[in-house]
């Protein structure tokens, strides 16, 4: 099942991992439980260096899948809702299943977990829980087709999937409240000077252009690489001297690695009259 909502392709040293649930990528609990599967398998692959998310279906992601609720909700909370939906029921304890305190959440720290290079190709619409899921990735490629919504407080529903956090630390305050109040939709070329996307693409070249730059990422070594996303995530709640003690240990370990040692000699001698 899981292969059928997110298919794998390789390019090389470069993951590929299409959402493929028709017909407008709703993130079913059961494709959020796929694309962390996928990311496990990739993490612990170290012929992986990169990951990329693209879509099979028009959008790229529309956020929760409410065919899930063609049964009902009488008598139901959102929890065990949830927790169906995902399959997780059998393996919480009981605090957890009455008394969740992450719900979704659960599966965001998994996905920030992921220490390689995330990348998303956004072509039409990533709105809701897929806006969310957009804004874990480390770098957001969009193409002109891109539409970027938050959604849930045009339904009268709050925010989730960490979007209250991960909002305000890519375009500010402000522009996080002017979202999230109005669930407005941001075209591409105002994502890019949000900061919500990185460069915006012709759709035509989207896919290409998105492996592409992982790839010239995948040819750094990567150690470096997966320290600087760790520390670089860690910085959004450290003061300084955390983020600098949080650095020294780092450095050390990755000054005792072959690749790291034989730069710095190839360095040295070019240095040497």
């Amino acid at each position: 099942m899981s292969d059928e909502l997110v298919h794998r392709t390789r390019h090389g040293a470069v993951l590929e991992l299409q959402l493929d649930n028709p017909p407008v990528n709703g993130l079913s609990g059961p494709l959020l439980v796929a694309f962390i599967e996928a990311l496990e398998e990739a993490r612990l692959d170290d012929d992986v260096g990169a990951v990329v998310t693209t879509s099979a279906a028009e959008h790229w992601c529309v956020g929760g899948d409410l065919s899930q609720l063609a049964g009902g909700v009488e008598g139901k909370s959102l929890s065990d809702l949830l927790h169906e939906a995902t399959g997780e029921g059998p393996s919480l304890g009981l605090v957890d299943r009455q008394a969740d305190l992450l719900g979704a959440g659960r599966h965001v720290l998994a996905i920030e977990a992921f220490d390689k290079p995330l990348i998303a190709a956004i072509d039409g619409s990533a709105a809701g829980g897929g806006f969310a899921l957009a804004l874990l990735h480390d770098i957001r490629l969009a193409s002109e087709r891109a539409v970027f919504t938050v959604a849930f407080t045009r339904i009268g529903l709050g925010l989730e999937m960490g979007l209250s956090h991960l909002l305000p630390r890519v375009v500010g305050p402000q522009g996080a409240f002017d979202l999230a109040a109005t669930s407005r939709r941001v075209e591409a070329e105002e994502a890019r000077s949000l900061g919500l996307v990185w460069r915006v693409v012709p759709s035509a070249e989207l896919v290409a252009r998105a492996i592409d730059y992982a790839q010239e990422i995948c040819r750094r070594p990567p150690l470096g690489v997966q320290i600087a996303k760790r520390l670089l995530q860690r910085s959004r709640d450290h003061t300084l001297r955390q983020q600098l003690e949080a650095e020294w240990p780092y450095q050390v370990a990755a000054f005792d690695q072959p690749e790291a040692r034989g730069a710095i000699e190839a360095f040295l001698r070019r240095q040497t009259p």
